[in-house]
């Protein structure tokens, strides 16, 4: 993997990726509601697949909480609590202990608290190993020297993805969303302006092997609906599967590639989904000024058809301006996005060195502009960015995104997408 500053003149950095230990969490929190959001961010942060929740104040019995722990086989406890909650903690560490003390190797738990609950959780945790951290930020850094365990030196994808957030606002002076798209993984990381980081990154969600994750979460339907062709379930799931025994493998057609696309989508859109369920401000994702696509979904052959998987999957708002840079090459820019909504139609004026235009754009339509470098947008849209070869591609479709149930309207409306943006082009029936 390559990280660069988006610029094309600057020199890249290669890193080689370790192989990181895949790490099976089980999260304990209290009655404190904030306890669960920090927990389930810390998750997210350390791309830790965490596989049960316990609330400290589940009325479930010892056994079926025992079972549970049995069940999900965690490689990590993590939990979130207060001295008021000291009892409660201890009774599911009970359970941890008679689920999990059989277990080889066994769980090491991991306690975000003050020194003192900690110290008083301690006697409770025997015979698992437990470790206390003062706050979030030192229990991602003690989890991810755990999945780096077997190559200590090595440097986690997820790190790398963070790190080109912080080389995109360095570059730009704003606000920078990096989207990576894997075969196992999906990750989101927005890095502010003024400092701070916002990281999300989904286990087991990927193109590859991860991604009976997707299929389980949206369904065969949930894939088949990006398709601008018609195609049963069975054969597509057939397909799925098959390009998921082979890592790396190329799509040898048009329509393997529109369904790797189409996970794309899914798996972007999963990775939305989960940094809302951790209380993550997804709008504020979805508004960043800079945005760079990664990993497999910036290897498609053509540039529009990664700023159309971005633009669905992610669906952005104002005036964003886009790039890619895929694992084997470097940054390029895509264009500039304008998302517009409303039912009427929308007047947009662009000012750039060329002079000036003025486009009418109706509602629920998707358009690409020829234009070309810095460019202020002004009227149903504000703000400023930098179109690429694909120019502004003007999105007021509206959100959330409308997809038609049934295949005889929205495959038309697909097909006029695709073209729209430049996505296999003259390749429709």
């Amino acid at each position: 993997m390559t990280v660069s500053t988006g610029e094309p003149e600057t020199p890249v950095e290669p890193s080689v990726v370790g192989l990181a230990r895949h790490l099976r969490v089980a999260l304990v929190y209290g009655r404190d509601a904030r306890h669960r959001v920090l927990l389930s961010r810390v998750a997210l942060a350390a791309s830790l697949d965490a596989v049960l929740a316990v609330a400290a104040d589940d009325r479930g019995s010892l056994v079926e909480v025992a079972q549970a722990f049995r069940d999900a086989s965690p490689d990590a406890v993590l939990i979130a609590c207060d001295g008021r909650e000291l009892r409660r903690v201890a009774v599911a560490l009970e359970a941890l202990r008679l689920g999990c003390a059989f277990q080889r190797p066994r769980p090491t738990v991991h306690v975000v608290a003050d020194a003192r609950v900690g110290e008083r959780l301690r006697p409770a945790a025997n015979p698992f190993v437990l470790d206390v951290h003062a706050d979030a930020t030192a229990a991602l850094v003690a989890l991810r020297a755990l999945r780096r365990s077997a190559q200590p030196d090595s440097v986690l994808r997820d790190e790398l993805v963070e790190d080109a957030a912080r080389a995109l606002v360095a570059s730009t002076g704003s606000s920078g969303l990096v989207v990576d798209v894997t075969e196992t993984t999906t990750s989101c990381v927005l890095a502010r302006a003024v400092g701070g980081i916002e990281s999300v990154h989904l286990t087991r969600a990927g193109i590859g092997a991860s991604v009976d994750r997707i299929l389980a979460e949206v369904g065969a339907d949930g894939v088949r609906r990006w398709l601008p062709w018609p195609i049963d379930a069975p054969a597509l799931l057939e397909r799925i599967y098959n390009r998921a025994r082979w890592p790396g493998a190329l799509p040898a057609s048009e329509l393997a590639l529109a369904i790797e696309m189409a996970v794309a989508r899914e798996t972007i859109a999963a990775a939305v989904r989960a940094a809302e369920r951790a209380s993550i401000d997804v709008s504020e994702l979805r508004a960043a000024p800079n945005m760079l696509v990664t990993g497999r979904a910036a290897g498609f052959p053509r540039p529009a058809e990664t700023l159309l998987v971005l633009v669905d999957g992610l669906q952005p708002t104002g005036v964003v301006t886009v790039w890619r840079e895929p694992d084997d090459g470097r940054a390029e820019r895509l264009g500039l996005v304008v998302t517009v909504w409303g039912r009427r139609a929308a007047k947009l004026r662009f000012i750039s060195a060329a002079g000036r235009e003025e486009h009418r754009i109706q509602s629920g339509s998707l358009v690409r502009l020829p234009l070309a470098g810095d460019i202020d947008v002004t009227g149903a849209a504000r703000g400023h960015g930098q179109a690429g070869p694909l120019g502004v591609l003007i999105d007021a479709r509206g959100r959330p995104l409308p997809l038609p149930h049934r295949d005889a309207e929205r495959l038309p409306v697909l097909v006029r997408w695709h073209q729209s943006a430049g996505a296999f082009p003259g390749k429709h029936p």
